[in-house]
């Protein structure tokens, strides 16, 4: 989950394609990446209306520290270029204290700020205190971005509301390596034992990717299987909704036939709100859900042992090399090397979905000066602006036009434009997240990995049991906020 979403700073020798992720993932800054000579910018920007005004604007937004911030600040300077009485000035924290330092601002009242930074796990902290954008212009986004995270479900109204804009794409999916996967000997050797094609674009249950984890350390081809987020602080809220988003789908007595279920309390709640009650409860205290425990448990049997060495957003990429491939968000791609990367080819989850988790920037209600501020945001997704935060920065943008832009850029190396494509793809059809209702951060998250984390290491062992209390502590949290 951007909620969750991580950011850390790095430096890539060519353009290596950053997606910053939520959620999840949430607690790093993600790398800088440059422009290469061979690589075409726009040659034009875009052109956006703000009131005439004859004295200096200054329209401030507060945000996390890393490479976001330094392309909204860019795209700020543009912003100023084309309306020379207006500047844009971004005020940067630390990931770990931003949305406090916020929130001590909004609650205050405090006019400092016009434009607020959250990510999807967030969101719901910092909306009492944003102006509606129910008429902000979001037709050309990737619409599952901007669901998780700038639009809410309001408990009080029964009514979603928009409350920020997304800004760049993040998706989790899984990658793998062409040099082992494209590998006609062990396809043959893999299909002839397991009946299964070896093309992960062609997998449709996390059964197939335990048994090429199975087939590739068993036969010494890698030491590790497919990796994924097992890290107890966060990454585990992350990993198990990607899995457990297969089983939520095919059991219509916790979805309720719907994708991605109530908007803010998404698949790990049930995606009908039961008679009598004002919310959804717990999904995941379910068969399904313990069918997902026990496959999240499997893939990590592939990997390090959780006991002695967690995989987390940081370290995932280290261990690349040594694996089949990993569950990710496309934010952790930045680390790899150019060789390593040039071998990653993406593909959504088995079974066709993805998660995603991202940031967003919203209008203070205190602003003096909204109706600008909203015109920067407008000026800042707009596909040019958008491009030109790829190409410079290596942010996936969130704009369609400028995804299709940027795929059909033929300077652009071919590897990052079939990340392009393949990222593109999975972002329209990633449903599979976290809650990300106000006590997700305070205390659902640590509640429910620090239960699971007891599964993986082998201290419960009882998959019902671990989930049940799990639920029963989310439901206590939920109750205690919402009201019985």
């Amino acid at each position: 989950m951007k909620g969750i979403s991580g950011k850390i700073v790095g430096v890539v020798v060519v353009v290596v394609i950053i997606i910053a992720a939520v959620t999840v993932i949430e607690l790093n800054q993600r790398p800088h990446t440059s422009t290469p000579s061979n690589v075409t910018s726009p040659t034009n920007t875009t052109t956006s209306t703000v009131p005439p005004t004859t004295s200096n604007v200054t329209i401030t937004v507060v945000t996390f520290s890393g490479q976001s911030a330094q392309f909204i600040q860019y795209a700020g300077q543009l912003f100023h270029e084309e309306h020379p009485n207006v500047y844009v000035q971004v005020i940067q924290f630390p990931f770990s204290e931003y949305i406090n330092k916020e929130l001590t601002a909004l609650e205050a009242h405090s006019t400092q700020y016009d434009i607020i930074g959250f990510t999807s796990t967030s969101a719901q902290r910092v909306s009492p205190y944003l102006l509606p954008l129910n008429d902000f212009n979001l037709s050309g986004l990737i619409g599952p971005q901007e669901d998780f995270g700038g639009v809410i479900y309001n408990v009080s109204t029964g009514k979603e509301e928009t409350v920020g804009v997304v800004y760049e794409t993040a998706v989790y999916l899984m990658a793998f390596r062409n040099s082992i996967f494209y590998n006609q000997t062990l396809a043959q050797e893999f299909q002839s034992q397991y009946h299964v094609s070896f093309n992960p674009l062609t997998w449709q249950n996390w059964t197939d990717v335990i048994m090429a984890d199975q087939f590739l350390t068993s036969n010494h081809v890698t030491q590790y299987g497919f990796l994924i987020d097992d890290h107890v602080s966060h990454g585990i809220i992350d990993a198990f909704p990607a899995v457990y988003g297969w089983y939520y789908a095919r059991d219509s007595s916790v979805s309720g036939s719907t994708t991605g279920g109530v908007p803010g309390f998404n698949i790990m709640f049930t995606g009908f709100i039961p008679n009598g009650m004002k919310f959804p409860v717990t999904s995941f205290n379910s068969t399904a859900g313990a069918m997902a425990l026990a496959t999240y448990a499997n893939l990590v049997k592939y990997e390090p042992s959780p006991s002695q060495l967690q995989i987390s957003y940081d370290n995932l990429p280290e261990f690349v090399p040594q694996s089949a491939g990993a569950f990710l968000f496309t934010s952790q791609l930045s680390y790899l090397n150019s060789s390593v990367a040039q071998d990653i080819s993406l593909s959504p989850l088995p079974g066709g979905y993805a998660e995603t988790g991202t940031d967003f920037l919203g209008v203070s209600q205190y602003s003096t000066h909204p109706q600008i501020a909203e015109q920067f945001l407008q000026f800042l997704v707009s596909p040019q602006i958008q491009e030109l935060g790829f190409l410079k920065f290596g942010k996936f943008p969130a704009s369609q036009q400028a995804f299709q832009d940027l795929i059909n850029n033929g300077s652009i190396p071919p590897y990052q434009r079939e990340w392009l494509n393949a990222t593109y793809h999975a972002a329209l059809n990633a449903w599979a997240n976290p809650p990300n209702i106000p006590p997700t951060y305070i205390s659902l998250i640590s509640d429910f990995n620090s239960q699971v984390y007891n599964y993986l290491t082998g201290q419960n062992t009882n998959a019902t049991q671990v989930l049940q209390t799990a639920a029963e502590q989310w439901m206590t949290s939920v109750e205690s906020y919402y009201g019985a």
